[in-house]
């Protein structure tokens, strides 16, 4: 482990994804160098040959779109989130965060873990928290996690984490980065829903109690119907 305080990271969607928010320099003042004026302006990484990404979509990540670019004073232990098996050589990613969660809900909706693309087949339930050790002298672009979708303010998936990207083109064979697995978070089943748990803004509802008594009256009118349909077939026998 390399010496630091902690910073949290996240994971969303297939891999990992994050959000965060721009309060760390106030509360680790020896850690990162930068200015906290100004908005996202993210390079272009559709053509990078790793973890590529659309810059545009990494800057709505950021509440109001709004991002700073800072150095790593020293070496320093952020966490990401995800919902695969703890292995971190499958789960390197971009998106860090400073924030430590032990429930995944919390997890969720904090780093706006929101199904993107859309499709809950891939949705990431931070089942799983794992270390990235980043050295010194690294650049990282610090921000809040906005709420997802970036369009929709009062969406479950509120955001409000600190939230961390890294531009560079290669991240999987950083040497200024060192992955590691941390510990399985609580899963919250309070939340469950087809493809996992942990959710409240994915969870399949309960059966209300007017759905249940309109299940009895059709059943009841379906009982009723027979019971008629065998006295009409009765007659017409005792007519013949």
């Amino acid at each position: 482990m390399m010496k630091g305080q902690k910073i949290s990271a996240w994971l969303c969607g297939i891999a990992s994804f994050g959000l965060s928010t721009v309060t760390l320099i106030a509360d680790q003042p020896n850690t990162l160098a930068g200015s906290l004026n100004g908005s996202c302006s993210i390079p272009d990484g559709s053509s990078y040959t790793d973890k590529k990404y659309n810059s545009l979509e990494v800057e709505q990540s950021f509440l109001n779109s709004d991002c700073t670019l800072i150095t790593l004073t020293q070496d320093t232990t952020f966490f990401r989130y995800y919902s695969f098996p703890p292995s971190p050589a499958i789960n390197i990613g971009r998106y860090l965060t400073t924030d430590a969660f032990d429930l995944n809900s919390e997890a969720i909706v904090k780093l706006a873990l929101f199904p993107f693309p859309p499709n809950v087949h891939f949705q990431n339930f931070a089942y799983y928290r794992e270390t990235v050790n980043v050295i010194a002298g690294t650049s990282l672009y610090f921000g809040t996690a906005g709420p997802q979708p970036y369009d929709k303010p009062n969406s479950c998936y509120a955001g409000g984490a600190k939230q961390y990207f890294f531009a560079g083109d290669n991240i999987s064979n950083n040497a200024n980065f060192y992955f590691t697995f941390d510990q399985n978070l609580t899963k919250d089943t309070r939340y469950p829903n087809t493809h996992g748990v942990g959710d409240p803004c994915q969870k399949v509802p309960e059966p209300s109690p007017l759905t249940g008594l309109g299940v009895i009256a059709v059943l009841g009118l379906g009982a009723g119907l027979n019971r008629g349909l065998t006295q009409v077939k009765s007659q017409q026998k005792n007519n013949r």
